[in-house]
């Protein structure tokens, strides 16, 4: 009986083995890189360097739809949280139009506008949004310290 299972654990294994080099090759990763991703977020194209670091993590505040996503776009803002192997940090993405607003408010009432952690996108999509987050992961971040 004994013998039986560790030939089993020895298969499955080698079955989790084959799986994970063929889902590298093609994503185009490392074996390593695919299983980290298991555990600590999706994974994305290989990172260059010797050095690879995972991809950043998008939160956004519940499930969003197309609707959801239409009205957020519309809305010219949203914040999330970006988090990454080495830090967490909310993020207001704004387009250029609603941050103009946003300003032009903040100085007419208080004298002044602050806010921390602000990325400006072209127009306030899931894809714009990862696609800048994406940049800023190139760089550690370096913008957002």
């Amino acid at each position: 009986m004994r013998e039986n299972a560790v030939a089993a654990a020895l298969h499955l294994t080698a079955i989790a083995g084959d799986a994970v080099s063929q889902l590298a090759a093609t994503r185009g990763a490392e074996p390593e890189q695919v299983l980290r991703s298991l555990t600590q977020g999706p994974l994305h194209a290989a990172s260059h360097g010797p050095e690879r670091k995972l991809p950043a993590q998008v939160g956004y505040a519940g499930s969003m739809d197309d609707d959801d996503w239409t009205i957020t776009e519309v809305k010219g803002w949203i914040e999330v949280t970006v988090s990454w192997p080495e830090g967490e940090k909310a993020i207001t993405f704004y387009d250029p139009s609603r941050l103009t607003q946003e300003i032009r408010d903040g100085i007419a009432g208080h004298g002044y506008f602050a806010e921390s952690a602000v990325v400006v996108v072209p127009t306030v999509t899931r894809e714009a949004i990862e696609a800048a987050v994406a940049q800023m992961a190139e760089s550690g971040f370096a913008e957002l310290r």
